[in-house]
């Protein structure tokens, strides 16, 4: 893992998304600049650490295509962008998890899948 803090970058990388903190493009985290030091570093740090984990399963080709792909579903069915990007299956869990320090010394493989929904929209 790789910590580049960049706001730059990530305006380039993610133009729609002003308030993003971080973005995981495997190996590399890439951090707003203004937030190094605090509480929300580490948090944003220890969610796509969970990104990381997740894509190291997946492989990355196979994540990214299951994470657009879920993303553009949830535009699809009309949630808009924000609760689009909120529902995808890894955002669940790294969101979920991202308050635990040590989820990741404990987490089971393809963990993610717990986040899955069940008919009605409840998490599994």
């Amino acid at each position: 893992m790789i910590v580049i803090r960049s706001t730059r970058i990530l305006k380039v990388l993610l133009p729609w998304f002003s308030d993003v903190s971080g973005l995981t493009l495997f190996p590399f985290i890439i951090l707003r600049d203004d937030i190094r030091g605090t509480e929300e570093e580490r948090l944003t740090i220890n969610h796509e650490r969970i990104h990381i984990r997740q894509q190291i399963e997946l492989l990355l080709v196979p994540f990214a295509i299951w994470y657009l792909a879920s993303f553009l579903a949830g535009i699809l069915r009309g949630k808009g962008v924000q609760r689009a990007y909120r529902d995808i299956i890894f955002e669940r869990e790294a969101f979920d998890r991202m308050y635990d320090a040590d989820y990741l010394k404990r987490r089971p493989i393809f963990a993610f899948m717990r986040y899955r929904r069940r008919r009605g929209g409840r998490r599994a």
